[in-house]
């Protein structure tokens, strides 16, 4: 099909021809190349040029310019073939996972959307992004599974805060220096008051009860009278004013 245009080049409109042919390329793919062939100046006038060509499109991409040019692109019509990379015009479902999984990342509408549907049928899970709905991720099952693990811990260090039993932690490090000791991302002990000490040149902290420094390090202790919150990052926070250090 031809399409007659018309364009401006410096003072002149002008007179166009565009059409475009198909080319078979294989895999599921072909070339659409465009040809714009340059007829003849028209008028000076733009109405003018309208009233002696009326069925004439007005071309913007045709402004400045008085030489026939070709322009080609390609086309996808297949979905399931690779369109780059490693495995380039392989059959998707001929791939490994994991590679499948970068490559969903990489491409864009309804071929993403069926490399998507794959990875969902392994396990694995389409997200948006936070900061653009348009943009998607994957996550793996391995990274799912770690999700929820995360999940059923969280919710059961809540349920047991709830309750307000008596709490034994063991502490693997010296608080912070503003009294946190935090036994798990997402769990946080505060001892209300901390002093620093010196060793070699390094600064550390230890709980003050009663006016004496007490060293739980790699001890077990146990608080019993105890409040919480959840802040604004999902940290549960415990505060007390008292422990006790269990014996061996």
């Amino acid at each position: 099909m031809t399409t007659t245009a018309i364009g401006f080049a410096n003072k002149y409109y002008t007179l166009w021809e565009i059409y475009e042919d198909k080319q078979d390329l294989g895999n599921g793919r072909f070339s659409i190349i465009t040809h714009h062939t340059y007829i003849k100046n028209i008028s000076f006038d733009r109405q003018a040029a309208i009233e002696k060509y009326p069925d004439a499109i007005i071309d913007e991409t045709l402004k400045g310019k008085t030489q026939s040019w070709d322009s080609v692109r390609e086309v996808w019509e297949s979905v399931d073939v690779f369109r780059f990379g490693k495995y380039k015009y392989m059959k998707i479902t001929d791939a490994d996972i994991d590679y499948l999984a970068w490559y969903f990342c990489q491409v864009t509408g309804e071929h993403q959307r069926f490399v998507g549907d794959i990875l969902v049928q392994n396990g694995y899970e389409i997200r948006h992004q936070s900061f653009d709905e348009n943009s998607l991720f994957v996550v793996s099952p391995e990274c799912l599974e770690n999700e929820r693990k995360y999940k059923a811990e969280y919710d059961a260090a809540v349920e047991i805060v709830k309750s307000h039993q008596p709490i034994t932690v063991f502490i693997e490090a010296n608080p912070d220096e503003d009294g946190y000791y935090y036994s798990t991302p997402y769990l946080a002990y505060h001892f209300p008051k901390v002093q620093e000490n010196y060793y070699r040149g390094y600064s550390y902290y230890l709980p003050v009860v009663n006016g004496k420094q007490k060293r739980i390090k790699n001890k077990n202790i146990i608080i019993s009278d105890y409040t919480y919150s959840v802040d604004d990052n999902d940290i549960i926070k415990v505060e007390f004013n008292n422990f006790e250090i269990l014996k061996k």
